[in-house]
């Protein structure tokens, strides 16, 4: 009799394991068939914050490959390009794209492809950059790389400015691959830092009116002290560089509400053009303006493959 309740009792507790073992893998393995388990690596910095690590082929979201070169660009296809003149794109995420845009699908990629110009374009830009990561990363880069960049483009998206200078420690980006089972540490990296530690996080507001109006003077500080320090950053540049901001879904959803946002953004363009190095703005809202449609996005700043088409047409022409 005790016999059997000892039996029973391994038994349940088997089966108990078996089941947790199964579910883990069963989690892991579905992980990694949708592209997780080996993350994009980056390197961390002192100076711009982190860059991609070099020399990097993955395959990751909906069968699309990152690619990074020996110097950490992405890349949109390895060929011989020694006597192509370089262009450099800088920016945040919008322009780095994601790990679910191909590296051919990038409309820093396709502007080369569809330009008459005989041009290699790099894409140097990095998840949740900030400003301050773009302009250090230009006026030093030198550091960087061995290249002699015909010109840089830096796109940037309203609300860069609010980042200040990015760390990797402030995103839920890798260095190093995770350790086993490694689609779900990844996935459990991404919901802590992205989800469950801001919750854990009180949201009460005392004044609120008083509150979000000091808020607002502050945030109108913040991005002209951010665009005169990204000015000053850029003057010491030895390569000539064309600024295009891309715009945000909400401008073209709710126009009239964001029509001083806008207007302030074509004001910062214009203050900053007077520096000898800038040969370009454009403001892309008004060129996309007449040809929006909700799939232009995958969400509220992110293109789709549509998307990237459409930016790259539009950034050629804007900067022609």
């Amino acid at each position: 009799m005790i016999k059997d309740k000892y039996y029973n009792f391994f038994k349940n507790i088997s089966l108990f394991l078996f089941s947790i073992i199964l579910g883990v893998t069963a989690c892991e393995m579905g992980a990694r068939f949708l592209g997780l388990g080996d993350p994009i690596l980056y390197d961390a910095d002192p100076l711009i914050g982190y860059r991609l690590k070099p020399n990097q082929i993955k395959k990751r979201f909906k069968n699309s490959f990152i690619t990074s070169n020996n110097e950490g660009f992405r890349i949109s296809y390895q060929e011989d390009n020694k006597n192509l003149s370089k262009l450099v794109f800088i920016g945040d995420s919008v322009t780095y794209g994601g790990s679910y845009i191909d590296d051919s699908d990038l409309f820093s990629s396709l502007f080369c492809k569809i330009s008459k110009e005989e041009d290699y374009c790099l894409n140097g830009a990095i998840n949740s950059w900030g400003l301050h990561n773009m302009g250090r990363f230009i006026s030093n880069f030198q550091i960087y790389s061995e290249l002699k960049p015909k010109k840089f483009i830096l796109i940037i998206l309203p609300g860069d400015e609010h980042r200040n200078l990015r760390s990797l420690t402030d995103t839920p980006y890798w260095q190093n691959r995770p350790r086993n089972p490694r689609a779900i540490n990844e996935i459990l990296k991404f919901f802590l830092s992205k989800e469950i530690i801001p919750k854990l996080e009180s949201n009460e507001r005392r004044n609120k009116e008083v509150h979000n109006n000091k808020l607002n003077e502050i945030n109108k500080l913040q991005k002209a002290i951010s665009w005169k320090e990204l000015e000053m950053q850029l003057i010491n540049s030895k390569h000539p560089i064309d600024i295009v901001i891309t715009p945000p879904r909400r401008w073209f959803e709710y126009k009239e509400g964001f029509r001083k946002e806008i207007k302030l953004y074509d004001k910062f363009l214009e203050n900053i053009s007077s520096l000898k190095n800038i040969k370009n703005t454009c403001n892309l809202y008004y060129k996309i303006e007449n040809f929006y449609k909700p799939d232009l996005y995958v969400d509220g700043v992110h293109l789709s493959k549509k998307g990237h088409i459409l930016w790259a047409k539009n950034i050629l022409g804007c900067l022609k």
